[in-house]
């Protein structure tokens, strides 16, 4: 599959930095994918938008793999499900770590495709959400129609229809597979850089804790029946309202407008099985869409319910829809780098941040034939490179700008980020009440502009969560009317919905980034504003989405603690 033009993913820092440079002022990078700065000569495989006709062949061929993949043995590291536990046991959420792991993942993942499928020119189909395919109607994201037939749903019968045949089918291959393998160096200290030290980090200190947490957990499980497999159903693929809005042109065109890599990805942990905070990629369309397939579903009248499904949970990637989702994730991770590089900002960390994030070991990802992959660590994913994939255009393409002077870039590049700290007038969010906090923002920024150019405001809300805190959801609201204890997604206060995916373990503060642009926009289009008055940002608790959990009661709501507010303007 490598184009023998392409150079090695595992460059020096120094080589890709210089390079970056280079082709950012003399190549025209910002026509170019992030792939091409590597390779001359277009990308050997592209990856369409699945709702194009050119990737109508691409979806047969999913199909024929995913089929080829469910009849492998569990034995293989292939198989359907095998490939869903990697993402059990190694996946990193609410991390620096999250865009990077999930690309090697998906890559490999697309290897095995192409190899099964006998189509040696697939790519992975991306779904982009924020696409309307219809400018006539009010825009009304969904499940693609194509993602119900046959396998392409969790719910076709030829998946695993109950948790207790998935368990006697992978129990005892899952026991006497080499993760569990205790390693030392050889000055008798345990290797925590190997599978078994990375299971120990999530607290999976036997097989009998992972199948606790895949079946057994009282707070819910990662598996679900054939009924339950998936939330959204063919007769109601829509999504709601707080999902739409995450979803949504205008929180997109924010999520890629940061000029730092930890502002746009998430924020840095000591490892990736940490949860440290999400960026607005990740915590508004990643967490969101995850959610809402997977059934957790907030009704217009403000109640959430929850019918159950694959993505909500960490084993999502029984459900196909979990790649295209990840696809368009990527796609947008490579449009957010190529804006970048057009600008002069930074595309990674830096420094001793780039050191610590590139050395990250990824030790669970297999290859086309089923065997453990030779590149281990972040820094071998950080750009596209022999995977050797571009992406059909999508929604947010018009961020990367076009190529700048040199002049330009060096001014650009030295333009500070802004920030201004909220005075917090009640920590507290629970069933008796919200949080909130006071912030001044100087009027040049309130101006309600939208422009490509207008600098775009974001809430850093760090709050303090209960240790099982899977399910707490809390509404930003700005300048709400007194006594408001939740708001429509159409309402002109709503910024956004704090949501979290997966089951995690919390141990520390958690910060979620909010746009906040879109927002005053419309505050400012209302004449909700007052001028030289602070903005009020409200964390709001909303109704748990938890009825597997045995202690939760009918209109239980969220509590935390909010520690701070900084508003950051890029």
């Amino acid at each position: 599959m490598q184009n023998n033009k392409s150079r090695s993913l595992s460059m020096s820092r120094r080589e890709f930095l210089k390079t970056t440079a280079a082709a950012a002022t003399t190549m025209g990078a910002a026509a170019l994918p992030f792939s091409k700065l590597y390779a001359q000569g277009p990308a050997k495989y592209r990856r369409m938008n699945i709702s194009s006709p050119e990737a109508r062949r691409t979806i047969e061929s999913y199909k024929k793999a995913i089929r080829a993949m469910l009849a492998l043995p569990p034995s293989d590291p292939r198989n359907w499900y095998r490939i869903a536990l990697t993402h059990t046991m190694d996946c990193p959420h609410g991390n620096w770590w999250f865009l990077v792991w999930h690309r090697g993942y998906i890559g490999w993942f697309e290897q095995i495709c192409r190899e099964l499928s006998g189509d040696p020119a697939f790519a992975l189909p991306y779904w982009d959400w924020t696409e309307n395919t219809d400018p006539r109607k009010p825009f009304r994201p969904s499940v693609p129609a194509v993602m119900f037939e046959d396998v392409l749903t969790p719910t076709d019968s030829v998946y695993i229809p109950h948790f207790r045949e998935f368990q006697a089918r992978y129990r005892d291959v899952m026991a006497k597979a080499d993760y569990w393998k205790r390693i030392y160096k050889p000055d008798g200290e345990f290797d925590d850089a190997t599978q078994y030290g990375q299971l120990l980090a999530r607290g999976i200190r036997t097989p009998d804790d992972l199948w606790f947490d895949i079946i057994d957990d009282p707070r819910g499980t990662f598996f679900f029946d054939q009924a339950h497999a998936r939330g959204l159903t063919k007769a109601k693929p829509g999504f709601d309202g707080k999902t739409a809005k995450a979803v949504s042109l205008q929180t997109l065109l924010d999520a890629l407008a940061p000029r730092d890599f930890l502002t746009f990805a998430s924020p840095k942990t000591m490892g990736h099985s940490g949860l440290t905070g999400f960026g607005v990629l990740e915590g508004q369309p990643h967490n969101r869409v995850h959610n809402c397939v997977g059934g957790i579903f907030t009704e217009a009248g403000g109640n959430t319910t929850d019918s159950g499904g694959f993505m909500q949970a960490n084993l999502s990637p029984v459900d196909p829809l979990f790649f295209l989702h990840h696809s368009n994730i990527d796609r947008l991770w490579d449009v957010w780098t190529r804006k970048q590089q057009a600008r002069g900002y930074p595309v990674l960390p830096e420094g001793s941040d780039y050191d610590a994030w590139s050395a990250e070991p990824f030790l669970f990802f297999a290859d086309s034939k089923g065997r453990p992959v030779i590149k281990t660590t972040a820094g071998d994913y950080a750009t596209i490179g022999d995977f050797n994939y571009d992406y059909q255009p999508g929604s947010g393409e018009q961020v990367v700008p076009p190529v700048l002077t040199a002049g330009a870039l060096k001014a650009r590049a030295v333009t500070r980020i802004e920030r201004f700290s909220a005075q917090i007038t009640r920590p507290t969010a629970n069933a008796t009440g919200t949080a909130s906090g006071a912030v001044m923002i100087p009027p040049a920024l309130l101006q309600g502009r939208m422009e490509p150019e207008a600098p775009r405001l974001f809430a850093q809300v760090t709050i303090a969560l209960p240790p099982l805190a899977h399910g707490h959801d809390f509404a930003v609201l700005v300048n709400a009317p007194a006594g408001a204890t939740g708001a429509d997604p159409s309402s002109p206060h709503y910024a956004g919905t704090l949501s979290m995916f997966g089951h995690h373990l919390v141990h520390a503060p958690v910060t979620f980034t909010v746009p906040l642009s879109g927002t005053i926009a419309a505050l400012h289009e209302g004449k909700l504003l007052q001028a030289n008055a602070p903005l009020d940002i409200r964390i709001v608790p909303e109704q748990m989405a938890l009825p597997r959990v045995l202690a939760a009661k009918p209109g239980m709501k969220a509590k935390a603690e909010v520690l701070s507010i900084v508003v950051e303007a890029h």
